[in-house]
């Protein structure tokens, strides 16, 4: 009887946390060849002096939201993820291109995107995040 006067408080716990999820990315790490994006664990932000798209640049994970939304950066660019939830989060590539992995609170991980394009992602443990990394010629 005490089991399950302790499982319905953490159920219904389990329950609030997902239903707060806002968009997303994945939770395990990719290398990719010479065309995709390939993920790392080093960060930096140098923005081109145009003050356009960047050659480096960082998404930050806040009360269930990737900001900034979409992110560019040029090509040979490199986005990172900084996870400031008290809750895991991922950054996962729609195609499978790039991959985070699980972010606890304060860790970060990156990816390089090495061919021009729009890769959309989300957040594996909360399917609702959504986000875009859109990734432009340099000038």
């Amino acid at each position: 009887m005490k089991t399950k006067a302790l499982l319905a408080p953490a159920l219904i716990a389990l329950s609030i946390a997902f239903a707060a999820c806002g968009g997303g990315s994945g939770n395990s790490s990719t290398e990719s060849g010479s065309a995709g994006p390939s993920t790392s664990d080093s960060s930096g932000s140098e923005t081109a002096p145009s003050g356009a798209a960047g050659r480096s640049e960082k998404v930050e994970i806040v009360e269930f939201t990737y900001g900034p939304d979409p992110v560019i950066v040029q090509v040979g660019g490199k986005v990172t993820w900084l996870n400031q939830d008290a809750a895991p989060h991922t950054a996962t590539a729609d195609d499978g291109s790039f991959n985070t992995g699980i972010l606890a609170n304060g860790k970060l991980k990156s990816a390089t995107f090495k061919q021009a394009g729009t890769y959309t992602y989300f957040c594996e443990v909360h399917p609702t995040m959504h986000g875009t990394v859109e990734v432009v010629a340099k000038d």
